[in-house]
């Protein structure tokens, strides 16, 4: 396979993967603060940009790890252990 091609397919199929999985894991988050921290409660103000902050960081750094997996695994010489 072309290494670019290869490198555009991490590029984007990374990006999907680490934002759908960082978003989850922030939904989660989210959900847990809700049931066992803030409830129904007015809710700080530093939540939301804590938060979003936190979204960008998880996501830029689960599209590298998930671009590099997929970057190796579609650039791995057949027949290599």
């Amino acid at each position: 396979m072309n290494r670019w091609v290869a490198l555009l397919i991490a590029v984007i199929a990374g990006g999907i993967a680490g934002v759908v999985v960082g978003s989850a894991i922030i939904i989660g988050l989210y959900a847990v603060l809700w049931m066992f921290v803030f409830g129904d409660n007015s809710w700080p103000e530093w939540v939301r940009p804590a938060m979003d902050l936190a979204l960008q960081l998880l996501c830029l750094m689960l599209w590298a790890a998930f671009g590099w997996a997929i970057w190796r695994g579609l650039t791995r010489r057949r027949g290599a252990n």
